[in-house]
């Protein structure tokens, strides 16, 4: 069935919602499991306006990363699914476009994403990686929207 389960981690409760999902999958099908995440701390060292610097401070978002790490790792731990962790760096590209070049390269068979479900306006202004995912990936995509309610919905 999944053979790798690629998940899209970041600190909302819609990620979380997805890993849970990821690992049942996983659970189900002797799986394994991915979790990405996507870090952005600027463009690619090898551009002309960028400075490139050895060692970097640790951003917010690395550091998050790695708190959400832990946690998938217990995760795995707990449930007995096998599971690799992964922060990326986009370096200025989208993270959609980073998720779906990752899960090309794992040969992924199913892409878990969490998504907020926004509607109109707010989802046309914030952008959707969800969206943006589904349109620029040839695998397939669950979606779970995340309510706010702490119920799940499948999309």
């Amino acid at each position: 069935m999944y053979d790798r389960i690629v998940v899209a981690l970041d600190e909302s409760a819609s990620a979380q919602m997805a890993l849970g999902e990821a690992v049942r999958l996983a659970k189900l099908s002797g799986g394994v499991v991915y979790a990405l995440s996507v870090v952005d701390r600027g463009r690619w060292p090898g551009e002309v306006s960028a400075r490139f610097e050895f060692e970097p401070e640790p951003s917010a978002a690395s550091n998050a990363a790695t708190r959400i790490f832990d946690e998938a790792n217990a995760l795995f731990r707990e449930s007995g699914v096998s599971g690799k962790t992964r922060a990326i760096d986009a370096y200025g590209e989208s993270v959609s476009e980073v998720l779906a070049r990752a899960a090309e390269e794992c040969d992924a068979d199913i892409i878990v994403v969490g998504t907020h479900g926004r509607r109109g306006t707010p989802r046309f202004l914030l952008g959707s990686v969800a969206e943006s995912l589904v349109r620029s990936t040839q695998r397939p995509v669950l979606l779970l929207r995340h309510d706010g309610s702490g119920a799940r919905t499948q999309s």
